[in-house]
């Protein structure tokens, strides 16, 4: 708890809206992410969500300003957000299930980054169509995500909008459609006509990559803010709806009924 002693809830929501706010006015997120650390070292997951609101709510910064900046601010926050305080939760609770999925997609997720770092190699030894085949096998996998996007958007979002938490919601539907797009690309390319390991690379720098690594910063997102932030707002009553309801869209690279085989 030492590093809270010298700053309260409202100072540290104001420290991180002006370091926000600088950021979209074009400093560097590097540097405001030094700046966080120290002064900060480390905020709470609710403050984070706060202060996001907040800034909606006051006309500082609209929904899609907040969208286009939501990985810089990932990025200025890595390492800072605490969820020290968050709830756990019961096997096969709705957060248990989402927790599993992204376990499942990280595995995925470590599978690409390796096999990119081999392509991108100056000694990649592997043949064109086994590399492709083995791509198209990942995002194929990948694009499973949109039954976790889908119980969040129509499970989740609409309690979290009951609870007065408007903007948050807002700002993740549209990073999750984005994901969408970007994975759609990289699946397309696959579909393709890709002669030679050279323009694989090509590929991989300017479509694959991008969608791995915003794919992957969402899990985070989920991971430090969403779902601590939720557990605290939605009542049982709510989150048994919400697990009444999620077999309807089907579960993404994982299946809660066959855990413990």
């Amino acid at each position: 708890m030492s590093e809270f002693l010298h700053n309260t809830p409202d100072e540290r929501k104001t420290m991180l809206k002006e370091i926000l706010l600088r950021l979209h006015q074009g400093e560097q997120p590097e540097a405001l992410k030094r700046q966080l650390s120290t002064l900060l070292h480390t905020i709470p997951y609710q403050e984070v969500v706060a202060v996001e609101q907040e800034l909606i709510d006051q006309g500082l910064l609209s929904t899609d300003e907040i969208q286009i900046f939501c990985d810089h601010h990932s990025e200025i926050l890595e390492g800072a957000i605490d969820v020290s305080g968050a709830k756990e939760v019961p096997a096969g609770h709705p957060i248990d299930t989402f927790r599993a999925e992204n376990v499942a997609l990280g595995e995925v997720v470590s599978e690409y980054n390796a096999l990119a770092k081999e392509i991108k190699g100056e000694h990649c030894e592997h043949p064109l169509s086994e590399l492709l085949l083995s791509l198209r096998s990942i995002f194929n996998r990948l694009m499973d995500v949109d039954k976790h996007y889908l119980r969040k958007e129509y499970l989740l979002f609409p309690y979290l909008e009951q609870h007065g938490v408007t903007g948050p919601p807002v700002v993740m539907w549209g990073k999750h459609d984005e994901i969408r797009k970007l994975l759609k690309s990289a699946i397309a390319v696959l579909s393709g006509e890709i002669s030679d390991t050279a323009s694989l690379r090509d590929h991989i720098v300017e479509t694959f990559d991008p969608a791995v690594e915003m794919l992957d910063s969402m899990i985070t997102k989920e991971e430090m803010i969403l779902f601590p932030m939720t557990l605290d707002l939605l009542s049982e009553a709510e989150w048994y709806h919400i697990y009444q309801e999620t077999p309807e869209f089907g579960y993404c690279l994982y299946d809660p009924h066959r855990r413990d085989l």
